[in-house]
């Protein structure tokens, strides 16, 4: 490839992760991509098949995308999309079989938490890293039995990682369901009192509701104590708005 073909696969390479990561327009990324890697001396690109793969994912193209991570021999990530499609049994035996690291060490306890059971607890980091974008994923493929069962287990996860409370409630809250989000938000508040994010949750929540009065001094506490969260003095602004014109 000339220096002016690399420039603009380079270009074409970042729009089409913007379109991902930014606009949310996972269609145009895909279709960019898949052109892209067309190209002779990008065909064998690991990167940009990982791009493309999680742009099938974030589409819910979940069997597409398990096929890239097969052919890139990124198993756990297979057995991830396996998951998604409600392939439980498939993501067992690739996850069991792989060798032992964070990732696999993680999908056996996401195993056991859909299951009930708790031969595999997960650690602090694993909750704190997984626990509230896996939830994500789970309700975007519509897999609510999934989440049912580990948010059962929210006590356990609790003990484990104070903040699960809070990591479960923001998942449910950003994807559709505000009206369970509530309680796990208080579970948090009440377990970890000067988490400044809690009160930003409960003042979204309150706004979200319409109680608007109640959303307000949430959001005051919040930046009681973080000045500088900027998200709730965003928030509260619009809040305030609505209280005025109101």
């Amino acid at each position: 490839m000339s220096q002016t073909d690399i420039i603009n696969s380079l270009n074409t390479m970042y729009e089409a992760r913007k379109e991902l990561l930014i606009k949310k327009n996972y269609a145009n990324s895909i279709k960019t991509l898949i052109e892209l890697i067309s190209y002779k001396n990008l065909s064998n690109n690991d990167f940009l098949k990982n791009t493309l793969a999680l742009a099938y994912l974030e589409n819910k193209d979940y069997s597409e995308a398990a096929k890239i991570y097969y052919e890139l021999d990124q198993k756990y990530q297979a057995g991830f999309c396996e998951l998604l499609m409600g392939n439980i049994y498939t993501a067992r035996d690739i996850w069991y079989k792989i060798p032992e690291s964070e990732a696999s060490c993680w999908g056996k306890s996401l195993l056991d938490l859909i299951d009930l059971k708790k031969n595999y607890l997960p650690t602090f980091i694993q909750i704190r890293n997984h626990l509230e974008c896996d939830l994500g994923y789970f309700i975007q493929a519509d897999r609510l039995e999934y989440v049912e069962n580990i948010t059962k287990c929210s006590d356990i996860l609790a003990s484990i990682n104070p903040e699960a409370y809070k990591f479960i409630g923001k998942a449910l809250l950003n994807n559709g369901f505000a009206n369970l989000s509530i309680n796990y938000f208080l579970k948090s508040q009440r377990l970890i009192p000067q988490d400044s994010e809690n009160y930003y949750h409960l003042g979204q929540y309150s706004c979200l509701a319409g109680a608007y009065e109640e959303g307000k001094e949430m959001l005051n506490h919040c930046l009681l104590l973080n000045q500088y969260y900027v998200p709730a003095r965003n928030l509260l602004e619009k809040i305030e708005a609505k209280i005025k014109n109101s």
